[in-house]
């Protein structure tokens, strides 16, 4: 099987969670953002990074433990089966592992001789809602012919209120947030009442930055991020008009 840049990212982070997961106590990470809406919620949007936020543990072990495994040969050898034929890891003395936050940079080569950048970041700050232990999703894991395994990750109230905040208070506002909420909504996981758990001050930053947004935003940030089927049902001013109403919607509390 050919796989595309977009998949060859997301089974980098499955082989990486797959690893992550048996070497450290997985009670101490909770998976968010992106890939938490794509393994999780049917999400069809990729990501190019992973993310965490860690609930205990010391800097230095998980710095060690990341690093490990992304210098392990063997792990290397087992991305060639997704036309992954090295990993160039950025160099440890200058990545950023601090109280607050740890990055681990890297880029995937690939054997058509292209570079894909990718990270996997972890957040000490508070954790940020409820979330729970479930196998990431079947239809994620099939093409790669890897197992569902289980993973910590945020529930759906806590995601929609995530991106929301995220949609607020962003120096750059991004409108994959938006489609993510969207996401959320057309699968059942947004209730219209979810504006009012929302800070009135968050709120009226999120509608201003939402409204601030465009077509040509829509365009880079999120279609560049969908395979070929997925593409075609979302894309079209029409369809960013109806993910725009309705999520103003849903964040001013109708």
């Amino acid at each position: 099987m050919e796989y595309t840049h977009r998949q060859q990212r997301e089974a980098f982070h499955l082989v990486f969670l797959e690893r992550f997961s048996k070497q450290t106590d997985s009670s101490l990470f909770v998976l968010k953002g992106g890939l938490n809406l794509r393994f999780f919620f049917n999400s069809p949007r990729y990501s190019e990074d992973m993310d965490f936020d860690v609930l205990g543990g010391s800097v230095e072990t998980l710095r060690r433990n990341g690093y490990r495994i992304l210098n392990d040969r063997a792990f290397i050898r087992s991305l060639a089966a997704f036309g992954i034929t090295d990993l160039l890891v950025n160099d440890p003395q200058s990545a950023k592992h601090t109280q607050t936050t740890q990055r681990f940079r890297a880029r995937l080569v690939t054997t058509a001789g292209e570079i894909w950048p990718t990270k996997v970041e972890f957040s000490r700050r508070a954790s940020a809602g409820e979330h729970l232990v479930e196998p990431v999703s079947p239809q994620v894991v099939r093409p790669y012919q890897r197992l569902a395994l289980p993973c910590r990750h945020y529930g759906a109230r806590s995601a929609v209120l995530q991106k929301i905040k995220a949609l607020a208070d962003r120096a750059e506002p991004q409108i994959r947030d938006a489609f993510d909420i969207y996401v959320l909504w057309l699968g059942g996981h947004c209730r219209n009442d979810v504006g009012e758990s929302i800070e009135p001050t968050s709120r009226d930053r999120a509608l201003e930055n939402l409204l601030a947004l465009d077509y040509a935003d829509y365009e880079g940030q999120v279609l560049d991020y969908l395979e070929a089927d997925a593409r075609r049902r979302f894309q079209g001013a029409d369809v960013w008009g109806d993910i725009n109403e309705t999520v103003l919607g849903l964040i001013e509390g109708h």
